[in-house]
């Protein structure tokens, strides 16, 4: 047998079953045989399959699923094929959702033909996967930093912009809409500067009252109002020699524009009630989702304090215009939230990261993170579009709009229909030959 063969592990006890399975898978791969649990787990070990065939109905084990769940557990990457007996179907579900790729039932017609398919497909499906990790294991360095992933031309225009000015002592002004990361794009540049590193100080413009919000920026002398017990600094003495960072600058009152003015061009103010002057030194990254051009046209903001902070722009393009950046950013959420909360990864389907990459997001990178959240609180090993929350279910494109924005060809959609209708009858291949008006045969060339 070749070094470079796949390796087959069959656990079955029945020693006619086995040769069966051994004879339709051929002699292309690399086979051994389990006959119970223990014997399973030293093969995983010392074999290292890459694809598992696993009765079910194993003799001395407590459940059926017991050892699938052990084997899913040991964190490697074979794919699992389950048998089951033939009145089994929804055992066999209940196996594929704790992440076998597929099953079949000893009672099948034309098991012969639909075990070495099983197979290929099982083998394809994880070459594709070691190919993508292998892929994002290459990308680590060059696409996160901070929090940020940049697979996209956009974010990574992005980033290199960020690396020419981070040393610059000019203010920055980031643009874009509410949830696509502006105050992460803040935090990088603080984060890779050199010359402001002392601080980073953020303030949201939009969730305070005006009177609020000039005494958290000033600071205050004591008794300089009621209720100042004591003298307090402002933001801008806390940013002194770091990074002050104004969300939603677009929402500051005028006449705050006018005083935050005065200080980016004086370094120079008084607190609140104060009657010496306190010199500060930082950098200012102001961020909004409004258009300030527009703002400037209906005197709701100083076209001098927009030029004065709009030295260094950086638009963040929303997420519905950066697709390409999606599916590495479920797969950033979902390792971080897991690594956080002590929760079993699950595996997302390339069907189901097809869909959420063709989504609006209106609430851009926000409502994603919170969405692969929901999913992972599904407590699905294997999450599809069957587990998409039914708000985003009634967001998913019609099935003609989905083969439109994966440019499939005529091949593809009927093989994608087929897959559909297979999943609508719950895996019953006669049944779904019944709808789809073909034969076994036809139906296993239509998968392949």
């Amino acid at each position: 047998m070749m070094n470079n063969s796949k390796k087959i592990l069959i656990v079955e006890d029945n020693e006619t079953w086995s040769e069966l399975f051994t004879q339709w898978i051929g002699d292309h791969y690399d086979i051994e045989v389990a006959t119970n649990k223990e014997e399973a787990l030293q093969s995983c070990q010392s074999f290292e399959p890459d694809l598992i065939i696993l009765d079910l109905g194993l003799p001395q084990t407590r459940d059926g699923l017991e050892l699938l769940d052990d084997l899913m557990s040991r964190g490697q990457d074979y794919q699992i094929i389950v048998v089951t007996s033939y009145q089994e179907h929804e055992y066999a579900l209940e196996a594929q959702r704790r992440g076998a790729y597929s099953y079949f039932s000893k009672g099948d017609d034309n098991l012969a033909d639909e075990l070495p398919f099983l197979i290929r497909q099982a083998l394809k499906m994880q070459q594709l996967e070691r190919e993508n990790k292998e892929l994002r294991s290459k990308l680590q360095q060059n696409i996160r930093f901070d929090d940020i992933v940049a697979i996209s031309k956009q974010m990574q225009e992005i980033l290199a912009t960020v690396e020419r000015i981070k040393n610059s002592s000019e203010p920055v002004l980031i643009l874009g809409e509410s949830g696509v990361g502006k105050e992460v794009i803040a935090r990088h540049i603080f984060k890779q500067s050199t010359r402001f590193k002392d601080n980073f100080v953020a303030i949201n413009c939009s969730a305070l009252p005006p009177n609020l919000l000039e005494s958290e920026l000033f600071g205050y002398e004591q008794g300089a109002f009621t209720g100042a017990m004591k003298t307090t600094r402002g933001k801008f003495e806390l940013a002194n020699n770091g990074t002050l960072f104004l969300d939603e600058i677009g929402d500051m009152p005028l006449e705050l524009q006018a005083k935050l003015l005065r200080v980016l061009e004086t370094k120079r103010f008084f607190r609140l009630g104060g009657e010496k002057e306190v010199e500060v030194n930082f950098r200012l990254i102001s961020a909004t989702n409004q258009p300030l051009a527009e703002l400037i046209k209906k005197n709701k903001f100083r076209e001098d304090l927009y030029y004065r902070i709009n030295v260094m722009p950086i638009v963040i393009p929303p997420l519905r215009e950066r697709p390409d950046d999606i599916p590495a950013m479920i797969d950033y959420f979902a390792e971080k939230f897991c690594r956080e909360n002590d929760y079993p990864r699950p595996k997302f389907t390339t069907r189901v990261i097809a869909c959420l990459s063709h989504l609006p997001w209106e609430g851009n990178a926000r409502e994603l993170e919170n969405t692969v959240k929901r999913l992972i609180l599904t407590n699905q090993r294997v999450i599809d579009i069957e587990h998409l929350p039914p708000d985003i279910l009634e967001e998913t494109n019609s099935f003609l709009d989905i083969a439109l924005a994966n440019e499939l060809t005529l091949e593809e959609v009927t093989k994608l229909y087929v897959k559909m209708v297979l999943d609508l009858k719950k895996g019953n291949k006669k049944e779904a030959c019944k709808l789809l008006n073909i034969n076994y045969r036809t139906l296993m060339k239509k998968l392949s």
